[in-house]
């Protein structure tokens, strides 16, 4: 059995032994060897959706529509979240688009992703995605609330894993490659910011879980580095991300669970158990570039 092989067996292993649903694409970056499990399944994207947008909004900036250092109030009506560090600022303060931009993948904020999707607009967004051949994703709600957060697709914004690993992929290359910038409508300098920002995430309790990543304390010898964007919904919990292991050029892991209840049978907290399994999957998945 080769590696791969072993490596989808684990990672099979891993999802079926949940009491919920697990769905994910895995691709190796050195090999261009992919595997998944129901990759093509469309189910609501939450905010690993926000991916998607931080590179429209490149394009955007690309394009000349709107300048990263442009100051931005952010409206009041954008307040009404429970997602992110915005919504407990006093309404009225000036902040830069590119830290929009930033706040929106770093901590989730949804006080930034409702005004970045208003200055962009879901049509463009839409756009963006269908002509990079995401073809299982729409954007349908730029500002969810509690309402939009549920499992329903006719309601809720959608993707795939295979989408999303679609998206990373590109990401990954264009921040060195102009051809692959140009398929983003952006450029490798524009495509070299975006990946600084998935790589300072700080919401890391499920892909980077189990990894020895860089932290609060400071850089050490052959951390793992994880490019990524959590998503949470009612029923589920998602982390996709590119995984940059110090002796390997990377590995595409998007985890998506479903059907997660509150509690488990076992007392165990839904959202414990699904952080548990990615990042158990994530591991795995460093193991593989290991060998």
């Amino acid at each position: 059995m080769s590696a791969l092989d072993k490596l989808n067996h684990k990672l099979n292993q891993i999802s079926e032994s949940q009491d919920f649903d697990v769905k994910w694409f895995f691709k190796d970056l050195s090999t261009g060897q992919s595997l998944n499990r129901n990759g093509d399944e469309i189910g609501p994207s939450a905010s690993t959706r926000k991916i998607s947008i931080l590179m429209a909004a490149m394009k955007a900036v690309n394009e000349g529509k709107i300048g990263l250092l442009d100051e931005i109030v952010p409206d009041e009506k954008y307040w009404g979240t429970n997602s992110g560090c915005f919504q407990h600022f006093l309404p009225g303060f000036k902040v830069k688009f590119q830290d929009l931009l930033t706040m929106m993948i770093i901590v989730s904020d949804n006080v930034s992703t409702g005004t970045v999707t208003e200055i962009l607009t879901l049509d463009y967004i839409n756009d963006f995605c269908k002509n990079i051949g995401m073809s299982g994703t729409d954007h349908r709600v730029g500002f969810p609330t509690g309402s939009d957060l549920t499992s329903d697709l006719n309601k809720v914004n959608s993707t795939t894993p295979n989408d999303v690993g679609l998206l990373l992929e590109i990401i990954h290359q264009s921040v060195s490659d102009e051809n692959a910038a140009s398929k983003l409508g952006s450029t490798t300098e524009l495509c070299k910011i975006a990946m600084e920002i998935l790589l300072a995430q700080k919401l890391n309790n499920r892909l980077p879980l189990k990894l020895a990543s860089p932290s609060a304390a400071g850089p050490k010898d052959n951390d793992v580095k994880v490019a990524h964007k959590t998503g949470s919904y009612q029923t589920g919990y998602s982390d996709s991300g590119i995984i940059y292991p110090s002796n390997h050029a990377g590995v595409i892991l998007c985890a998506y669970t479903d059907n997660v209840p509150q509690y488990l049978n076992n007392g165990d907290a839904g959202i414990y158990s699904a952080n548990n399994a990615m990042g158990s999957l994530a591991l795995e998945c460093y193991k593989y570039t290991q060998n």
